[in-house]
C-alpha cells in the first residue's frame, strides 16, 4: 500500500511540475523598458574611432566624439564589457559624452562568440549536430561562417520578443541563452554597429528575396531596439546598395562604409573611379535624409590620408583610418 501511495505522490508531482513548465513555457515575459538615450546627437560627430581589439578607455584621444568597440573585450562572454565600462568609453576628460556603439555581426557566426557550440566545428560528420542556419566558412577571415540570417534560430540568437516564463528561467541557469541585442543594450551601449549585412549578395542567386530578408531583419532588429531603449542608434557598416529602399534608411540611425575609396582589390590599391562613384551616389542618398556617413580606409600613407580625409569632408563624410585588424587605439582624422 505503502509502495502505492509513493508512485501516486510521484505521479501527482509531475503532472504539477509539468503543467508548471507548461504555463511557464506559455506565459509571456517581456524585458522591460530602459529610460531614453541621451547625450550627444549622432548627427553632431565629428571624429570618430573604430577598435574591436585591445580597447582601453583611458588611451581614447578627447576629440573622439564616436567609437565603435567591441561588446566583449576578447569575444568570450566572461569578459564582456559591463555598463561601469561602457561608461568609462563613453566618459571624456572635458565633461563631454562620448557615443559609444557596439560592433555586432549579423551575416556571419563567428565561432569565439557565446553563442557558439563547439560540436558545430565538427558536426558536418554528425548529422543533426549542425544547426540549420549555419553555412560555410568566409575563406578570407578563418572562424567566421555565412549564415542564413532568414532562419528564426539564427534571429533568436539576437533577439527573442516573446520570451516566456520558461526562457527566463533558462536564462538564469544558461546566461548563454540570453539574446545577444539585449546583453548590449543592458550593457548601456548607445547603439549598434551592425556589420555583415552585405550578406544578402552573397545569397541572391540561391534565394531570390534575401535582400528583403535582410531588411526584415535589420528591422527587427531596430524596432526592439528602440522600443526596449527610445533613441538607441543602429549604424549599418557596409551594404550601401540598400539605401535605394526608403524603408531601410528609415530603420537606421547613420551609415558607413569600408574601403570606399582604396582597398576593393588589396590594402593600398585605389578603387577603380566607377566603383567609387557608384558607392557616393548611393551614400549621398543617406545624407540626403541627415544620415551622417562614416568612412573606414585602411591606408596608411599621411599624404594619401590628407588628400581623402579632404575629399570626404567636401562630400560630408566623416573619414577615420585604421588598420584593417582594428587593434590600435583610434586617432582623430583632422
Amino acid at each position: 500500500m505503502r509502495a502505492l501511495v509513493r508512485v501516486l505522490k510521484i505521479l501527482v508531482l509531475a503532472v504539477v511540475l509539468g503543467g508548471s513548465a507548461y504555463m511557464a513555457q506559455q506565459t509571456r515575459a517581456p524585458r522591460g523598458s530602459l529610460p531614453e538615450r541621451s547625450g550627444a546627437a549622432l548627427q553632431d560627430t565629428r571624429n570618430w574611432g573604430y577598435q574591436l581589439q585591445h580597447a582601453r578607455p583611458r588611451l581614447l584621444a578627447d576629440n573622439i566624439d564616436l567609437v565603435v568597440v567591441d561588446y566583449t573585450r576578447d569575444g568570450r562572454d566572461e569578459t564582456a564589457w559591463r555598463p561601469a565600462d561602457v561608461d568609462a568609453f563613453r566618459n571624456r576628460m572635458d565633461g563631454k559624452k562620448r557615443i559609444v556603439l557596439a560592433y555586432m555581426s549579423i551575416g556571419e557566426a563567428e565561432n569565439y562568440r557565446f553563442y557558439w557550440q563547439r560540436p558545430w566545428t565538427v558536426s558536418e560528420a554528425i548529422p543533426g549536430m549542425r544547426p540549420s542556419w549555419l553555412a560555410n566558412e568566409n575563406p578570407e577571415w578563418k572562424g567566421n561562417f555565412l549564415v542564413r540570417y532568414w532562419d528564426t534560430g539564427w534571429q533568436r540568437i539576437f533577439i527573442a520578443p516573446d520570451r516566456t516564463l520558461l526562457d527566463q528561467a533558462l536564462e538564469t541557469a544558461l546566461p548563454w541563452r540570453k539574446p545577444y541585442l539585449d546583453r548590449i543594450i543592458d550593457a548601456g551601449f548607445d547603439g549598434v554597429y551592425l556589420d555583415r549585412v552585405d550578406a544578402f549578395q552573397e545569397w541572391n542567386k540561391s534565394r531570390p528575396t534575401s535582400e528583403n530578408d535582410m531588411v526584415a531583419f535589420v528591422a527587427r532588429l531596430s524596432r526592439y531596439a528602440k522600443a526596449r531603449k527610445p533613441g538607441f542608434l543602429v549604424v549599418p557598416q557596409n551594404a550601401e546598395e540598400l539605401l535605394r529602399r526608403a524603408d531601410y534608411r528609415q530603420l537606421i540611425d547613420g551609415v558607413a562604409k569600408e574601403d570606399l575609396f582604396f582597398g576593393i582589390s588589396g590594402d593600398g590599391k585605389e578603387n577603380p573611379r566607377e566603383e567609387v562613384n557608384r558607392s557616393i551616389l548611393l551614400l549621398n542618398r543617406a545624407a540626403a535624409d541627415r544620415l551622417p556617413v562614416f568612412v573606414v580606409e585602411y591606408v596608411n600613407d599621411k599624404t594619401t590620408q590628407n588628400a581623402l580625409t579632404e575629399r570626404a569632408s567636401k562630400l560630408g563624410y566623416l573619414m577615420h583610418f585604421a588598420p584593417r585588424e582594428l587593434n590600435h587605439t583610434p586617432k582623430a582624422a583632422h
